[in-house]
Order: structure tokens, then C-alpha cells, then sequence
């Protein structure tokens, strides 16, 4: 098949869900189609960008997209039933060059990645076309409304509601102009507020076997240690990362342990948590051997929506699981012998304890755990039912 794929960000380096998602896609579809990418990007590609991706795509497209027009089109959001991030990305001399690409490509199938490119080519209709919600960006948007605090956060309060609804009528609207839906989950799918949102496929996240695999040579860290792992920037990483060390940990009766904090972009929030018991590491080229030095990986997510990537590698990786259910229930596994699934910081404290002075009970839940996820969520397997759904679509 020849398919166009649109992404709202250049799908590399890896370090959020949908350039993790999107580029190893790519990479399992890569060797039995071609393939256009086109980016949404508001500043030129670089070397390794391009490195990473030319060998995946017949064609690497950046669309860019003016920093002025941007906040010019923001300055009107307000005015518009669009959600906020919709406008943020959707500009018009972009969308020109898309269309533009459309007819000379001639692609039996267009993939769209998240709501936020839909405006792009929603009324293309020469071409069947497949969106990924990925997540239920709208129920993610509401969830985080509840957790603002400070003196703005009436104000972050409104702000996000606003969003979400405005998202929750765009899942909806934009529904009907795609042939075939795909989403990561059966918990998110649930949230999509559109009538026949059952017929809307399930393509959860995988995880590279490979390189999250427990390693012989691993050498772990001198003393127990607490791993926790993501885009620091993100809200609901953040948000975790200070549940986890200002709520969590001083209720931990083991000592001497340590806490890593191990993502890219740490927001100021997250630097300041640094102490000596407490690592903040920012980027890290090789996170697998993050997994291989921890403990334990302790996520008690209380925002957000989907798959967590983050929970996948650890578990991949042989580390025993401490969990919200916020991050344990999409897996979609029952949580006995698989992790801990706690709901307050008292119960993660207690489970963590435990689990430290248990070494026996550490490995038959790793042993479990690694098993359920190198059966249920390999990538190949995941990406030839996206596979199968484009072509589908195509015919």
C-alpha cells in the first residue's frame, strides 16, 4: 500500500507517547508499503531527526508552521468551537502543502495521529482516511481540571474544563468524517462520546521485547531504589513524581532508599524535588538501564489517559510493579501476581516496604508480569492489526 501518515510532531527522539507510538509503527509497517510521513513542526528538522526516520519512509515531509500565525490564530481561540490545541497546530499554509501533497502522492490510505491533525484532512475526502485518538484526550483534559491548585488554579480550573468539553464535541464531530478509528485502549475507547464509538478498534501500545529485556550485566544500584519514569514536562508525570516523594515516600519506613526520577524536560516543579534522597536526572540516553539498576517502579499516576509505556518497559524489564489503578487497569490483566495496586499513599508505602523485604515475591511478580507482556504486547503483533485495519480501509 502507499499510505500518508500525518503527525502532529516529528516522531523522534522518543521521549513522549506519540513519537514512541507513531515511530514504531512505522518501523513494523516500513518494510511492506510505502510510506509519506508528513510532520507538523514549528522548527526545521535536524541530522539526527532525519537519520532516525529516512529509513523508515519512501518520504520524510516537515509542513512548518509560523510561530506569529500560531499565536495570532491563539489570540482568536476563544471565538472558535475548536479546542484550543486543534488551533494551536492547525495552520493554513500547512494544510495548503497537504493537500497539495495528497494529489501528487495519490496514497491508497491517509493515517492521521491524534484529533489535534484532523482539521488537515477531515474534508479530503478523495482518499479513505484512519484516525488514532491514541487516547480520550477530553477525559484526560477534565481529569487534570480537578488537580490544579495555587492562586491561579480557579482560573487553570475553567480553562481546562472549557478545553475538554470543546474537546468532547470535536471526538465526537470528527467521528464521522474518518472510515476507520483506532485507539489504545478499551478504558479510553469507553470515553469517546460518540454513539458508535464500539466500532472503534483497539491498538494498544507495545513495547520493544529486545531492548527492555532483563539484561545479565545489569548491575543495580548500591541501595533499594524507586524508579519513575516519563516526560518530566507533562503534567500528569509531574504530578505523580510529587505525589510520589512528598506524599509517599516520607510514609516509606525502609532506609536508606532512593528515589530516581528519570525523564526528559523536568518541569522547575520536579528539579526542586532533588534532595539526598531523591534523583532528578532529566534526559537519559539509554533508559533501559534505568529499569535494570531500579527496585522497584512505583507510578502513582493520578491524570491522564491511555496505555503507559512507562509501566510496559517495567515490567518488560523484570522490575516488580507498584501501581495506581489510574496506571495498572488499562493492561487489561488481572493485578494478582502481576503488581501492587494501591490508592492512597499510605497503601503504596506499606506495598513498597513489604515488597523491599521480600526478594522471593519481588521475583515471582516480575517472572509474571514479564511473561503477560512479552505474550500480549509486542509491537509486531499490535502493528499488523493496525495493518490489517489501513488496508481495510483502503479497499
Amino acid at each position: 500500500m502507499n499510505i500518508l501518515v500525518l503527525a502532529s510532531r516529528i516522531p523522534f527522539p522518543l521521549e513522549k507517547g506519540d513519537k514512541l507510538r507513531l515511530y514504531h509503527q512505522l518501523r513494523h509497517l516500513a518494510p511492506n508499503h510505502d510510506i509519506t510521513l508528513c510532520c507538523l513542526a514549528d522548527k526545521p528538522i535536524d541530522k539526527d531527526q532525519t537519520q532516525a526516520l529516512s529509513s523508515l519512509v519512501t518520504t520524510l515531509n516537515v509542513l512548518p508552521i509560523s510561530g506569529p500565525r500560531r499565536w495570532l490564530r491563539m489570540m482568536g481561540a476563544w471565538l472558535s468551537p475548536l479546542p484550543f490545541q486543534v488551533t494551536w497546530f492547525t495552520d493554513g499554509k500547512a494544510k495548503m502543502a497537504l493537500h497539495t501533497l495528497l494529489k501528487e502522492v495519490e496514497p491508497d490510505v491517509v493515517f492521521c495521529q491524534l484529533v489535534r491533525g484532523a482539521e488537515y484532512i477531515k474534508d479530503f475526502h478523495e482518499v479513505p482516511k484512519v484516525l488514532d485518538y491514541m487516547d480520550a484526550l477530553s477525559a484526560g483534559m477534565h481529569r487534570r481540571s480537578h488537580m490544579a491548585q495555587g492562586f491561579l488554579g480557579p482560573l487553570k480550573r475553567w480553562a481546562m474544563r472549557t478545553e475538554g468539553n470543546r474537546l468532547a464535541r470535536y471526538e465526537a464531530r470528527v467521528f464521522e468524517y474518518f472510515d476507520r478509528h483506532v485507539i489504545i485502549s478499551r478504558n479510553d475507547r469507553l470515553l469517546i462520546p460518540h454513539r458508535d464509538r464500539d466500532t472503534v478498534d483497539i491498538v494498544p501500545n507495545g513495547v520493544d521485547l529486545k531492548a527492555f529485556g532483563p539484561s545479565s550485566s545489569a548491575v543495580r544500584a548500591d541501595m533499594p531504589t524507586l524508579l519513575f519514569t516519563g516526560n518530566m514536562a507533562y503534567e500528569p508525570n509531574v504530578d505523580a513524581a510529587e505525589h510520589l516523594v512528598k506524599d509517599i515516600l516520607p510514609l516509606v519506613q525502609t532506609r536508606p532508599v532512593r528515589v530516581v526520577l528519570a525523564g526528559a524536560e523536568p518541569k522547575q516543579r520536579v528539579l526542586d524535588l532533588a534532595s539526598p534522597e531523591v534523583e532528578v536526572t532529566g534526559w537519559v540516553d539509554d533508559i533501559a538501564a534505568e529499569y535494570h539498576r531500579a527496585t522497584l517502579f512505583v507510578a502513582p499516576l493520578r491524570l491522564g489517559t491511555g496505555l503507559q509505556n512507562k509501566v510496559l518497559e517495567a515490567m518488560c524489564s523484570e522490575v516488580p510493579c507498584v501501581l495506581s489503578p489510574h496506571a495498572f487497569s488499562p493492561l487489561g490483566m488481572p493485578s494478582e501476581g502481576h503488581a501492587v495496586v494501591c490508592g492512597d499513599p499510605q497503601s503504596f508505602a506499606t506495598a513498597i516496604d513489604q515488597l523491599l523485604s521480600d526478594p522471593t515475591q519481588q521475583h515471582h511478580m516480575a517472572q509474571q508480569a514479564k511473561a503477560q507482556i512479552q505474550k500480549n504486547f509486542s509491537w509486531e503483533s499490535h502493528v499488523a492489526g493496525l495493518e490489517q485495519i489501513l488496508k481495510d480501509a483502503a479497499q
